[in-house]
């Protein structure tokens, strides 16, 4: 019997970061043994277009501008499952993926439209399904079961030796610095190993460990080999939660305010705040805090209670019972 196909559209860019494109992926590598996966994206990098190669057997090109959004559409034969990850997909434009006859998927972290889609998901903890705007159809998956994140990060956790202090990621886009505005700090904090940095451009301090274009396994890597992480409540957050690394975390724009709330609900980090505003003795209080060992014992206890690592059995069930 053939496969089905799934459509992935999501696009990625140090302007508006890699996260929508890196969870989207991780769901295709999760279910391309069962299904024909092809990912869809606007002017992908070599680097995207080396992922996607990595785990989907096609790849559409899509144009910068907004013609992008009826070429997809003319792309769709109908007898597709179609898997939308980006804020600016309106209802209108569910309807009309829904109109071709495709069953619809939708990614989504900030619940600010109705949504017609058949699936919804949201990895964030602690999301209340009734500010969802949706069809009666319309099923919601919801919390760290559904966590969207790669093999690299959902395999199971060691013990490792701790070769850093403190592993540092604010995005590939990092549009306010904050990386340098944390190894500052982190500096004055006086830590007996070192800190590791992953940042698309190298901080002006030489005595961090700058690391750049990492692939998911040598990130993985990082986290099991560090004491604690700083990070923004994004994708990595949750990648973190997985590999059981205590970390502060923080936010910096809007779409991470229900991932930041979650982790703060159910305690899976030290959560602080806006990190863009947030001041600097709070930072150093956080950093001093993680220094502890029943803090940091504290958080690991709360994320190994959250994932079961079954998620991607999870969504190949669910996956298949979509035209049901």
């Amino acid at each position: 019997m053939a496969k089905r196909t799934i459509v992935f559209r999501a696009d990625g860019s140090t302007t508006i970061g890699m996260g929508h494109f890196t969870r989207t992926l991780a769901l295709a590598e999760m279910l391309n043994e069962h299904f024909y996966c092809v990912f869809a994206t606007r002017q992908p990098t070599e680097y995207q277009t080396s992922e996607i190669g990595k785990v989907c057997s096609g790849q559409i090109d899509l144009p910068a501008d907004d013609s992008h959004f009826d070429r997809f559409l003319e792309y769709l034969q109908g007898n597709e499952i179609v898997v939308l990850d980006n804020y600016y997909y309106t209802t209108e434009y569910q309807e009309a993926i829904k109109s071709k006859g495709c069953k619809l998927v939708c990614i989504d972290d900030m619940h600010d439209k109705h949504f017609v889609a058949d699936i919804v998901i949201n990895h964030a903890e602690g999301i209340d399904p009734h500010i969802y705007s949706k069809e009666s159809y319309t099923k919601l998956l919801l919390g760290f079961r559904y966590a969207l994140i790669r093999k690299e990060f959902r395999r199971p956790v060691g013990k490792y030796e701790k070769q850093y202090s403190c592993l540092l990621i604010m995005g590939s886009a990092d549009p306010f610095n904050l990386s340098e505005k944390f190894i500052q700090i982190l500096k004055e904090n006086n830590l007996e190993k070192p800190v590791a940095v992953v940042s698309a451009s190298k901080p002006e301090a030489p005595e961090v460990l700058w690391f750049s274009r990492l692939n998911a396994l040598e990130i993985s890597d990082l986290m099991d080999k560090s004491e604690f992480g700083i990070f923004p409540a994004s994708t990595v957050a949750i990648e973190a939660c997985a590999r059981q690394l205590p970390f502060v975390a923080g936010y910096y724009i809007d779409n991470q305010k229900s991932l930041y709330e979650g982790l703060k609900k159910t305690a899976l980090a030290l959560c602080i705040g806006n990190l863009a505003t947030t001041k600097e003795e709070q930072l150093k209080q956080a950093i001093r805090d993680m220094a502890r060992e029943e803090v940091r014992n504290s958080i690991i206890h709360a994320q190994r209670t959250r994932f079961d690592r079954q998620t991607k059995d999870r969504f190949v069930d669910i996956f298949k019972e979509i035209w049901n």
